[in-house]
């Protein structure tokens, strides 16, 4: 009776720890994974594609890797780098740079490190990945000078915006749309949300697992921690109410941490990186908004539509999650 018992527990043991283990596996995949792009006609849309003047642009991180960029010239003494979401192309922020554009600012789009374009590396949820806006912010600085520099990020480019931003002077203002706080938060977000269990039974052994494939420590990247050193440069959160990838308590966590001058604009019933299509007009209108005052303090001049970039811009999705 006692060895059969036994060998019950020894069984149901060893079918927990093998769940356990698919478990982090499958988090591991799908978080840090390397990504396997096809064709290039796969790879997504350029700005020839939305018909906008355009230069492909040099942009190099620190640690010497080279990524895809696009320099999209204005007209006034300001830029924009806008960053797209984790693991995403660099096609998938044009529409709303290409709005920049039109409103005057010269902006650069780039893609991540590991992604179609840039050369390849592992995907480390920011820790690795704040070199490359970094990287884009030297290329804008050698090509335009000291220009007032705005940071616009999605999600992961949300948040890697601000932790750059905290300790980088030539950044004037950061707009990040739902950015998370924390890395190893989201993950735990997911892992409760889809499994059902505390997160850190998986996020904990994943992230051991990520520093020792690739050197990263997800706790040395903490938007939570840095957000505060912006101030006393213009800071806007966007985020949407109904968020579940990177939930909204994150921006509310984000906003309570910054210092003023701040802003957070929750989106109703908006998803992640859901703002800009909940309300196109008024999403653009309230971004360049907020860079006019911030980079130059006035509103942007009248500029000519370009009636095929818009109707693209239309059809494009703004970020990646």
């Amino acid at each position: 009776m006692r060895s059969a018992l036994l060998k019950t527990l020894g069984g149901a043991a060893a079918l927990s720890g093998a769940a356990w283990m698919g478990a982090c596996a499958s988090l591991y995949w799908h978080a840090f994974r390397p990504m396997r792009w096809g064709a290039e006609s796969e790879r997504g849309w350029t700005p020839a594609d939305l018909g906008v003047p355009h230069e492909s642009f040099e942009a190099r991180t620190r640690d010497g890797l080279s990524l895809l960029a696009w320099y999209l010239p204005g007209s006034r003494d300001a830029a924009v780098v806008v960053s797209g979401g984790h693991r995403g192309r660099a096609g998938d922020v044009l529409g709303i740079s290409a709005a920049l554009q039109r409103a005057g600012f010269h902006v650069v789009a780039y893609g991540w490190r590991g992604t179609p374009g840039s050369d390849p590396a592992a995907h480390t949820l920011g820790v690795f990945e704040r070199r490359d806006l970094q990287g884009a912010i030297d290329a804008v600085e050698a090509r335009l000078g000291d220009v007032p520099v705005g940071l616009l990020g999605y999600s992961l480019g949300g948040a890697v915006s601000l932790v750059v931003a905290a300790d980088d002077p030539r950044v004037r203002a950061v707009c990040a749309d739902s950015a998370f706080s924390d890395p190893a938060g989201v993950l735990a977000d997911g892992v409760e949300r889809v499994l059902r269990i505390p997160g850190a039974v998986l996020t904990a052994p994943v992230g051991a697992i990520v520093a020792l494939r690739t050197g990263a420590r997800l706790a040395d990247f903490s938007p939570l921690k840095a957000v505060a050193r912006i101030a006393p440069r213009p800071l806007l959160l966007v985020h949407g109410a109904g968020d579940r990838a990177v939930p909204p308590r994150h921006a509310r966590d984000l906003y309570n941490a910054a210092g003023d001058p701040r802003e957070l604009w929750m989106v109703p019933g908006a998803v992640h990186v859901g703002a800009y299509f909940a309300d196109r007009e008024r999403y653009v209108d309230r971004v360049v908004g907020f860079f006019d005052r911030a980079l130059v303090g006035t509103a942007a001049p009248d500029a000519p539509q370009n009636g095929r970039a818009q109707a693209l811009e239309e059809a494009r999705p703004t970020a990646s999650a």
